[in-house]
């Protein structure tokens, strides 16, 4: 879309889709039928919708008790991709339902009701019509209100080829053979809903046997002969469901789970409640012959997905702006759950790897707010990138690790009880951790949600003493150097003294700094963990001493300090205008040097293209980069956000930063 279009009026509110289908796989085309029940709140002349690429006939109006009011004509817009059904008169408020017959094609741009092929082992071409209406795609497949707090009651009806299969939102409950030879299948009613995680898939798939997992069944679909490549994502499926209804202190909301693998199909995976969709190479998987980061791929898509179940489904975002939200938090999610599934991973460390892509991307002069205004679909769809997926679960494990996990859940949980079956905006979820922690949690997320960049955090030895300050980094300099740009960040920092068995200690750095007392020569982690999104530059003196400790580093934490003296090389200019000298220095053309006073240490390596450095670090553990070579994985959630992103229309807030990004930054998760 083009000019930025406003939402649609407040006037008619719909409460539940009844909602008929019928796909026509061989030519690629369906009808369908939707009845909306409505809540008119004042009196109106016309009622305001969406629909895109359909055919509508004349739609009817009527009261409870059987009254109608014609629709006299239908006026459609397809630039704002709405349509204005203008009233015979205008209408009292109170309860009613539309009705409107619809027809449209089977299109093949991936979006919307769309049609999947697959060549089966006799030769043949077979269709399959499937579903993806993030961000703003339920419009190309029934007329609908199709923002996401229009929330409501769905209930789907398919009318199919016998001998097909046919999966919506929520379980069968009655199948009617027809003189045709077609069966009509309804299916239960959905929780209220937003439009964009309606679902319905049909054709010649095949379904494995349920698996109940604490009530719920869950099954999986996909193409014949490929079934037996299923068990992984159920095995995965079945500990994120365990897994984030005790994490919750919520049921899971929907009555059955499916996982459906669909062979033409544009993002990762999708989170439509009860019927999750995914790209098979993220779903189907052998075990005994894939490797680790395929495993871990399919495991965190999986339990990104189910995550999503609660966190986007049961509560959603009032409006697009909300995407960062929902999508942040089920990374951050995933690998939680991820980490309790499998500890000996380690994927908090493969996530280390990931962020450091964030934190390049984060630091070019065109990098833009996590959270900024959306007004239309492109803007919508710029938000699928590594700012929204990995800076997003970067800030909230941030502010988990500060917060302690236990209050941090707490917090959750008072979030989904608050506003379970509703719409929210960000800072409701903020107000709901600072209600149960008591921390100034909505201060200092904002200013990490609505701020680019990131601060540099300055460790200086003096007197007893190490005295923390700081500045904003970019790969230009740091913006101190600027007079216009003062900006600073609310920082939570984990203190950690490595030579020592203490646990580690949770601060809030601000814009006047801070003062942390030390012994005489004692080291100081001052991001323990890699759990802050910021670079730590240490004096002279700071690394000298955790080179002592080396060996009570976590994986984590050496990394960073192979990172952080990379960033200070690259501030570089800086010296002698009060700043901290690097500890490294990055060859012209090539090479590399290790850190210095750590023979056995880490390598920084610069790219011989005079690109972005590439860094490496003996014994990071699983995940690590090799020095100048590109990640064999930038994340299964990086592959969804470059799908979803490639879907977008036209131009977007933050492209250039994604382009300008390193090699394996991407356009995010």
């Amino acid at each position: 879309m083009g000019d930025p279009v406003d939402r649609l009026p407040r006037t008619a509110l719909p409460s539940r889709y009844d909602l008929a289908i019928e796909p026509d796989l061989e030519r690629a085309t369906f009808r369908g039928t939707v009845e909306v029940a409505l809540e008119v709140l004042e009196p109106v002349g016309e009622i305001v919708l969406n629909a895109k690429e359909l055919e509508l006939d004349t739609p009817r109006l009527t009261r409870a008790d059987g009254a109608g009011v014609e629709v006299t004509k239908v006026r459609e817009d397809p630039e704002a991709e709405r349509v204005y059904l203008e009233l015979a008169r205008e209408v009292e408020p109170g309860g009613w339902v539309l009705r409107i017959d619809f027809r449209g094609r089977l299109n093949d741009r991936l979006a919307g009701f769309y049609r999947s092929t697959y060549v089966g082992p006799d030769g043949r071409r077979h269709v399959i019509a499937a579903t993806q209406f993030q961000a703003t795609d339920a419009r190309r497949a029934f007329p609908c209100w199709d923002e996401p707090d229009r929330k409501a009651v769905v209930a789907i009806t398919l009318i199919v080829p016998d001998g097909v299969v046919a999966l919506a939102n929520e379980a069968e409950i009655e199948r009617e053979r027809r003189s045709d030879g077609r069966v009509r299948i309804r299916f239960a009613d959905t929780i209220p809903i937003s439009t964009y995680l309606v679902a319905f898939v049909v054709g010649p798939l095949v379904m494995t046997e349920p698996i109940d997992v604490d009530g719920v069944p869950m099954r999986a679909a996909c193409v014949p002969g490929r079934e037996h490549l299923t068990g992984y994502a159920l095995d995965v499926g079945a500990h994120a469901l365990r897994f984030f209804a005790d994490y919750y202190g919520v049921a899971y909301p929907g009555g059955k789970l499916d996982h459906v693998a669909i062979p033409d199909f544009a993002p990762g995976a999708m989170e439509n409640l009860g019927c999750i969709t995914y790209r098979e190479t993220l779903m189907l998987l052998d075990p005994a012959t894939a490797t680790h980061g395929e495993r871990l791929d399919v495991a965190e898509t999986v339990a990104h997905e189910v995550a999503h179940m609660w966190f986007g489904d049961l509560v959603t975002m009032r409006w697009w702006n909300g995407i960062w939200l929902n999508e942040a938090f089920a990374t951050f999610m995933s690998y939680l759950a991820v980490d309790a599934w499998r500890p000996a991973w380690r994927v908090w460390t493969t996530f280390t790897r990931l962020r450091a892509g964030a934190l390049d991307v984060d630091s070019l002069d065109a990098t833009r707010p996590i959270e900024y205004p959306v007004r239309t679909p492109d803007d919508a769809s710029g938000m699928f990138d590594t700012l929204t997926y990995t800076k997003g679960a970067a800030v909230l494990r941030m502010l988990e690790r500060w917060l302690g996990p236990t209050r941090f859940r707490d917090g959750i949980r008072r979030y989904l009880r608050t506003h379970a079956y509703g719409s929210t905006e960000t800072h409701d979820l903020w107000d709901a951790l600072e209600a149960e922690t008591g921390a100034p949690v909505r201060r200092v997320a904002d200013a990490w949600i609505f701020r680019p960049g990131y601060p540099a955090v300055i460790a200086t030895s003096e007197d007893g003493h190490v005295r923390l300050t700081q500045v904003r980094f970019t790969q230009t300099g740091f913006r101190r150097l600027d007079p216009a740009d003062r900006t600073t960040w609310p920082v939570p920092l984990l203190l950690r003294r490595p030579s020592g068995d203490a646990a580690p200690e949770p601060v809030l750095l601000e814009a006047d700094g801070l003062r942390v007392p030390v012994g005489e020569d004692e080291p100081l982690v001052v991001n323990a963990d890699g759990a802050s999104f910021v670079r730590v530059l240490y004096d002279d003196a700071m690394p000298r001493r955790l080179g002592g400790v080396r060996a009570r580093l976590t994986p984590a934490e050496r990394h960073d300090l192979v990172d952080d003296v990379w960033a200070a090389a690259v501030a570089g200019g800086e010296r002698g205008r009060g700043l901290p000298r690097p500890r490294g220095r990055l060859p012209r053309g090539g090479g590399a040097r290790r850190v210095a006073g750590d023979p056995g240490g880490p390598v920084l390596v610069r790219s011989v293209r005079g690109g972005a450095c590439a860094r490496g670090a003996a014994g990071l553990g699983a995940g690590a980069r090799r020095p100048g070579r590109r990640s064999s994985r930038s994340g299964a959630e990086g592959r969804r956000g470059r799908s979803r992103a490639r879907a977008a229309r036209g131009a977007r807030p933050g492209a250039r930063a994604a382009r300008g990004g390193p090699p394996d930054a991407g356009v995010g998760a």
